[in-house]
């Protein structure tokens, strides 16, 4: 959270009649990043910085923890950690007709108004062919929801939970991840906890599958694809899975090496495979092991693949958070993992980028520290994300790393905006502010994130 003397700005919209706290844009680079400028009654949007959306922490919502998703009519949809009645809510956010106009807010479903529709969601939604919207909540054991589009616009959505997790062999407790989709509209996803009596009763977590039912109306089943041991195979898998021809990727957050760079911790994590194998089992396989040095530790972030290679982050968050700030091990990486060259050889592990503490001042990272969220790929072919620490207030940043120009170079990370100090006031402007969650690139390459400081807020960045 930003210091309580944040200087802060008003927003007045015709549209909402309420005050909106807003945390505005500060110019580090030319890319992604045009000043947005703020007066005390008015905001002045540039080309580069477009405030989409501030949450108000009531019926609205408040707290999105996860990002958002692209729908195909150019809505944004996702959720937010409390609010609405104080359980969470589910959002649309539609673009305006003109590119200087407001964004047009939904609330689709606030968790608590029906019996049994979970508490807290703070991981990604995923919408289907149908505009069907899925996702998991949290709190308590954690469910999965379905919301189903009107039949004619401005209609009610239909709201669904689809499975209840009871804590026991099925899972326990999906924390950052949502559910992806597979097949024939079969949903995949990791549970933080449960799968088996190992770990004091608790379990290491899982990975499942929940397959629509026969008969419209009917159950989905949900099995469980494989239980984590701990140990060597991993534990606690706390991001989105990803899908890719038939194969699911994933990261579990501890596990692996029995210590990490920390004390406490299980182990620093490990990337593995799920294969599927004849007869409905899955196999797994662990495909890189780290080991909280070089290469990085602590992933809760979902990978995503280009011609086959993967990429994602690990955070170190416990070094950062345990330390005040200090990356005494490391302040987090970017990593790719390239498959064999033959079948059954290793995969190799390379990372891009490593985040760097900051000497002056002690404490904080200038470059960023913690990119819980991922990466994504730009239109340019680099990637970009967040950090939910680091900048000169510990507030996180957002971040491009640019390809190298020939093979074998180095990336170049740029931080594209972080809170700044206006000596002149004393005050201090910009954003963003605890952003949790990674980016989404829009249909022209325009990226969209959330943040977490007030209550929160949406925002576009152009290139």
């Amino acid at each position: 959270m930003l210091p309580m003397n944040l200087q802060r700005c008003y927003i007045f919209a015709a549209r909402t009649m309420f005050v909106l706290f807003v945390a505005v844009c500060g110019l580090q680079t030319t890319v992604y990043a045009q000043r947005l400028t703020c007066s005390r009654d008015t905001i002045t949007v540039s080309p580069g910085c477009i405030p989409v959306y501030f949450f108000q922490g009531g019926a609205d919502g408040g707290d999105p923890v996860g990002g958002v998703t692209l729908g195909a009519n150019g809505a944004l949809y996702g959720t937010t950690n409390g609010g609405g009645v104080n359980e969470g809510t589910v959002y649309e956010l539609t673009p305006p007709a003109k590119s200087d106009g407001i964004w047009g807010y939904r609330l689709l479903h606030s968790f608590g108004s029906v019996a049994g529709d979970g508490i807290n969601p703070q991981g990604p939604l995923v919408i289907d062919k149908n505009g069907a919207i899925y996702g998991m909540t949290t709190g308590s054991s954690g469910t999965v929801y379905q919301l189903t589009p009107p039949a004619s616009p401005g209609g009610t959505w239909g709201f669904s939970t689809l499975h209840t997790f009871t804590c026991g062999s099925d899972g326990c407790q999906p924390w950052w991840a949502g559910v992806v989709l597979g097949k024939n509209g079969v949903l995949y996803g990791t549970t933080a906890y449960g799968g088996s009596s190992l770990n004091g009763g608790y379990g290491w977590g899982t990975v499942f599958e929940l397959a629509p039912p026969a008969d419209p109306g009917g159950a989905w089943t949900e099995s469980v694809l494989y239980s984590f041991k701990g140990g060597s195979d991993g534990a606690y898998p706390q991001a989105s899975l990803l899908y890719t021809n038939g194969v699911l990727y994933g990261t579990a957050y501890t596990g692996g090496i029995a210590a990490c760079g920390s004390a406490g911790t299980e182990g620093c994590g490990v990337v593995f495979e799920l294969k599927p194998k004849a007869g409905g089992k899955w196999k797994e396989s662990v495909l890189h092991t780290f080991t909280g040095g070089n290469d990085g530790g602590l992933s809760s972030a979902a990978l995503i693949v280009k011609n086959g290679v993967l990429y994602g982050t690990t955070s170190q968050e416990d070094s950062y958070y345990d330390n005040n700030g200090d990356c005494n091990w490391g302040c987090g990486t970017v990593f790719e993992l390239a498959p064999p060259a033959s079948a059954g050889g290793a995969w190799t592990e390379t990372v891009l980028y490593h985040f760097q503490p900051a000497a002056t001042p002690p404490g904080y990272s200038y470059d960023g520290s913690a990119p819980v969220g991922g990466v994504v790929f730009g239109p340019n072919g680099a990637l970009y994300g967040t950090t939910a620490y680091g900048g000169p207030f510990a507030s996180g940043t957002i971040f491009e790393l640019a390809p190298p120009a020939s093979p074998g170079g180095a990336w170049a990370e740029s931080v594209l905006y972080e809170i700044e100090f206006d000596s002149a006031t004393g005050g201090y402007y910009g954003f963003p502010t605890s952003p949790f969650a990674g980016l989404t690139v829009g249909k022209h390459g325009e990226l969209f994130g959330t943040e977490t400081g007030d209550a929160g807020m949406v925002f576009e960045l152009k290139p």
